[in-house]
């Protein structure tokens, strides 16, 4: 296994989302949305990619964790704690006592994003998605 903090390619990308699960992506948006991270980890073993994590955002403020996914065949390995670990790493030298760092976490992923002082939003907030329609 090796870890890398560039980019990888978008056809890479919307592989690596089918065989994790979390669905099809448009390629050419992939490759914007890559192409605009902040920070990336992706993890090969050999040439293939099977783990991959993002963060989005300003990089001033605002930060959101993104993408944590592992391919299926390699899951249980510690793969994504590995990948949230770099995560942690970045925030640890790059945010501020300020700073608004979130993420949207499918279950049982949150157990793990505990690991990682994320916890659920206190009873006064309340997390909020807005579904999106319009096509372009």
């Amino acid at each position: 296994m090796k870890m890398l903090y560039e980019k990888p390619k978008a056809e890479d990308y919307v592989s690596l989302r089918l065989r994790s699960g979390m669905g099809n992506k448009d390629l050419e948006r992939s490759r914007k949305a890559i192409t605009n991270s902040l920070f990336t980890v992706s993890l090969y073993d050999k040439e293939k990619l099977i783990g991959f994590g993002r963060i989005v955002g300003d990089g001033g403020i605002t930060y959101v964790v993104s993408d944590i996914m592992v391919d299926e065949t390699y899951r249980r390995k510690g793969f994504a704690d590995q990948i949230m670990k770099e995560i942690n790493n970045y925030f640890e030298q790059n945010t501020f006592e300020d700073s608004y760092i979130c993420l949207i976490a499918n279950s049982p992923a949150d157990l793990l994003y505990h690991k990682y002082q994320f916890e659920y939003l206190p009873p006064n907030k309340c997390g909020m998605l807005r579904e999106q329609n319009r096509r372009r």
